[in-house]
């Protein structure tokens, strides 16, 4: 395999894997927002039981019915702890990516500058010998 197949090559993986990254990046962030977004509507609707009850038993309904809010709240706070981990971990998976991405893209462009040069070397030989051809005849 040529040097230049396996630069096209590595540039390949180093672009699926930096789509990869920023999949997993987007789907990180979704789920960090949805995780939000449950625990505020759990917070709000913790907030919206207020003793309107004047009966013991409906009070105590009423404070099992924030203690198990409270520990679910609890539980949704270490998911969306989770959630924030795995979303910078993400976060960095993808600035990786990026940069092993922009070094190969930054070789390959190298590789077909010195190709186009060395292409433009190769006619600009030719174009002197036609050149020195004429010259030789003209003499």
């Amino acid at each position: 395999m040529s040097p230049r197949a396996r630069l096209a090559t590595l540039l390949t993986l180093r672009r699926t894997e930096h789509d990869l990254a920023a999949a997993e990046l987007a789907s990180a962030s979704r789920r960090q927002r949805d995780r939000e977004a449950v625990t505020a509507r759990t917070r709000a609707a913790l907030e919206r039981l207020a003793p309107a009850a004047a009966d013991v038993h409906q009070l105590r309904a009423i404070a099992a019915a924030r203690l198990a809010a409270a520990n679910m709240l609890d539980e949704l706070g270490r998911d969306e702890a989770a959630s924030r981990a795995a979303l910078a971990e993400a976060s960095a998976a993808y600035t990786s990516a990026s940069v092993r991405l922009r070094a190969v893209e930054k070789l390959h462009e190298r590789a077909q500058a010195e190709e186009r040069e060395a292409e433009l070397a190769r006619e600009q030989a030719v174009l002197d010998e036609i050149a020195q051809n004429r010259k030789d005849r003209a003499l």
